[in-house]
């Protein structure tokens, strides 16, 4: 889950998760660095650290700032070890909550 900061009026938002979150991973089949689930149409074309520019598509409209976007990473390695816990999630609905145990081995 990530969060809307900003918009342009060139079809571009900033999300909240960056190559800390998604990490770099760009296969040759991906079209970005991680997929919109509710906006297939969504491009996250470029990373900072911190936040995610992403091309919106011309003919949906742009979310109000605020708001939450679902946001899968192409590869989820990095991202499953800088958390503590995982959120399960069914039908939009939080039903646990896993803990990472293995968070921050990789010696």
């Amino acid at each position: 889950m990530s969060r809307q900061d900003c918009r342009s009026g060139l079809r571009r938002i900033v999300l909240d998760c960056g190559s800390k979150i998604l990490g770099s991973d760009r296969p040759a089949w991906a079209t970005g660095f991680g997929r919109l689930i509710d906006h297939a149409d969504a491009r996250i074309a470029a990373l900072s650290e911190h936040h995610a520019t992403v091309v919106w598509p011309d003919d949906a409209p742009l979310p109000p700032v605020g708001t939450r976007l679902r946001v899968i990473p192409n590869h989820v390695c990095l991202t499953t070890n800088l958390v503590d816990d995982v959120a399960v999630v069914r039908d939009a609905t939080l039903i646990d909550r896993w803990k990472v145990a293995a968070r921050g081995k990789n010696h």
